[in-house]
């Protein structure tokens, strides 16, 4: 099996393809609400997943510089039922950030906690919201 990650240059396509995938996806949304899916993404890397020649996920990294370090968030990632993220992708993300200090996913969905800790990843905050009701 052959998989492949090209980059590519944010278009407002992209927009709407992230949107079909997470707006209205109330267990795919970790700001409950609050943000819309490519509010801040475009300041990211969009990659595209390829398996076989066919586009079968994608992804969009985030770096974050710090005093010493340098952190990279995925900060979306969707696949179709036919790949596994994690297992098949997952790697060659890792590989892709290797220059990297640390990768930081931020979920709200129990099963891809449990496959992340699974791989080595670790909960290293909780987020807690209160949501505040509107006049």
């Amino acid at each position: 099996m052959t998989i492949e990650i090209k980059p590519e240059a944010w278009t407002q396509a992209h927009d709407a393809e992230v949107n079909a995938a997470f707006a209205g996806h109330a267990k795919s949304d970790a700001s409950g609400g609050l943000l819309e899916p490519t509010e801040y993404l475009r300041d990211g890397v969009f990659c595209r997943v390829w398996k076989e020649g066919q586009p079968v996920a994608w992804y969009v990294v985030m770096p974050h510089r710090h005093a010493h370090t340098l952190e990279i968030e995925i900060a979306l990632a969707h696949g179709r039922a036919d790949i596994d993220l994690v297992a098949d992708v997952l790697p060659l993300i890792e590989y892709q950030c290797r220059e990297a200090d640390a990768i930081r996913v931020t979920t709200c969905r129990p099963g891809l906690i449990k496959k992340l800790k699974r791989v080595g990843y670790r909960c290293e905050a909780v987020v807690l919201r209160k949501k505040r009701g509107k006049a």
